[in-house]
């Protein structure tokens, strides 16, 4: 019997979904093509698979008998690709990478950049993902080490801190928020329309942690998935973004402002491994340059935060002596 993985992904397909056009434009063919290739499988199998009408297609007693088997069996075969393609970037110069899109735009051009330089046939793969997407595509194998901004506790996981960044304020030059505010204060920030990432990410989950604190409920005006819309939005202002600094430097542009503000939570930055797995060659050269990239970033963060609170300090200070000056 000489039966190919495409086929059984076909057969697999088409029983779940007992669908032929859907099936077709899933694996971009027509359908008559798809019905050529069931007709093929059916005959190298020696049996009928599926009975059609005009209606209704439904699995025969031969299909439903051997669907489950060929699950298995394309399973079996997808896991021990993944683990052939694990082993060979072990042992090349290759690399898989998830990490939060902020992360991958703030980190990893300027580590991929220094690799490529260093070793030129490195071949580096980036997937820009949320934090349980990237801790998916680790488990699954598909990638060696994830970037996420949220600590992580896992059995089968490792986590290790790189970096803190503080969260911010982005706000519309034209919609700031008052002067002299320069302090974080859930129950202040909850006087004004909030813009926010959706439920589900770290950036939320951070938000929402800093005002339960508190006693407070964290109830954003809107809930956008997409740095740009969120900066749009802000720069029209419909409302004051609260983001981790790297997320708000990313879309920082004309008509926005950043304020940094004391005692602003912190979100952890860090490097997810998986404790069964030995990691490639290039892992090593790749985990020291975002180490000194993450530190690089968290000087930068601090001095930027330093000088914010000192100008609207001194701001306030200039107005107070004019009011005095005044009276």
């Amino acid at each position: 019997m000489n039966l190919s993985p495409r086929q059984l992904r076909i057969f697999v397909a088409l029983a779940q979904s007992l669908n032929f056009s859907r099936t077709a434009d899933q694996f971009c063919v027509s359908q008559p093509t798809l019905s050529k290739l069931v007709r093929e499988l059916e005959d190298e199998l020696g049996v009928r698979l599926f009975e059609r009408t005009t209606r209704r297609v439904k699995l025969t007693a031969d299909g439903e008998a051997l669907v489950g088997v060929a699950s298995r069996v394309k399973d079996d075969f997808d896991i021990g690709i993944t683990e052939l393609e694990e082993v060979a970037r072990r042992r090349t110069q290759r690399l898989s990478i998830a990490a939060l899109p902020t992360l991958a735009a703030m980190l990893l051009p300027g580590v991929v950049a220094a690799l490529r330089a260093e070793m030129p046939n490195a071949l580096v793969r980036v997937h820009d993902v949320f934090t349980h997407q990237a801790l998916d595509l680790l488990r699954a194998r598909t990638v060696d080490l994830a970037l996420t901004g949220l600590d992580v506790i896992h059995q089968d996981l490792d986590y290790a801190e790189i970096v803190r960044e503080p969260f911010v304020a982005l706000c519309a030059k034209r919609h700031p928020l008052p002067a002299g505010f320069d302090v974080w204060s859930e129950g202040a920030l909850a006087g004004y329309p909030l813009i926010s990432m959706p439920r589900g990410t770290g950036t939320r989950q951070h938000v929402d942690a800093a005002f339960l604190r508190n006693g407070l409920q964290f109830r954003p005006a809107f809930e956008l998935h997409h740095l740009t819309s969120v900066a749009r939005f802000v720069r029209a202002g419909c409302g004051i973004a609260l983001l981790p600094l790297s997320g708000a430097q990313l879309v920082l542009g004309e008509g926005l402002v950043i304020r940094c503000l004391q005692g602003a939570p912190e979100r952890s930055i860090g490097i997810v491994t998986r404790r069964d797995a030995e990691l490639p060659l290039l892992a090593s050269r790749v985990l020291c340059s975002l180490r000194q990239h993450a530190q690089a970033l968290g000087v930068a963060n601090q001095q930027r935060l330093g000088r914010s609170l000192r100008k609207i300090r001194a701001d306030s200070d200039t107005r107070a002596n004019q009011a005095v000056a005044q009276n």
